[in-house]
């Protein structure tokens, strides 16, 4: 692993992690019930629909099962290149209404993204967030990293940036739709 790639890593789980904790006590503390037989799942990868390295292979030799667990409840989330997405992914409008509920209210604030099938085994879905459209919040959100956590950042590292960039929509992303998905328990 080189060290810009593990400082994507770390970055990119800080941001899960520290600079949205409200998204944290939301999943782990809230006192709603959930229909814990039918869970949602969104697994976010650096590598989906976007061949880098190894990661692509592991995540689309273990999509087919994953597929075949959770159907349509299953989604995954990485970065749209404009360069692979037209032979990876078959757009599409998402079919949950809360998640096209949730995309219309990020793109009517500029944030431009890719839903679809990727088109591999299993044909999952797929949220492709385009992090160019997003960096004029980046000095905005490498301050939260220094005053939140006292993490510094490089000034001109473009694969920081990116991961910086990502952590924050898709921070953004789960923390406006999963109110939608606090549904009653059918127990």
């Amino acid at each position: 692993m080189t060290q810009g790639k593990g400082l994507t890593q770390i970055y990119t789980a800080f941001f899960f992690f520290v600079i949205c904790p409200h998204i944290a006590n939301i999943l782990t503390m809230s006192d709603e019930k959930r229909d814990v037989r039918n869970p949602i799942l969104f697994e976010c990868a650096w590598e989906v629909a976007n061949k880098v390295g190894g990661i692509y292979t592991v995540i689309k030799s273990k999509v087919p099962v994953t597929v075949s667990e959770f159907g349509d409840r299953y989604t995954l989330i990485g970065p749209l290149s404009y360069k692979s997405a037209p032979m990876e992914v078959e757009a599409e409008e998402p079919s949950d209404p809360h998640i096209a509920a949730t995309l219309e209210s990020m793109r009517v604030k500029g944030v431009k993204c890719l839903y679809g099938r990727w088109l591999i085994d299993g044909n999952p879905h797929v949220l492709l967030f385009d992090t160019g459209s997003q960096y004029h919040r980046l000095d905005e959100w490498k301050g939260d990293l220094w005053n939140l956590a006292g993490i510094p950042t490089p000034p001109s590292d473009h694969e920081t940036n990116e991961s910086i960039i990502f952590g924050y929509v898709v921070a953004w992303f789960l923390g406006e739709v999963y109110p939608f998905f606090s549904f009653p328990s059918a127990c």
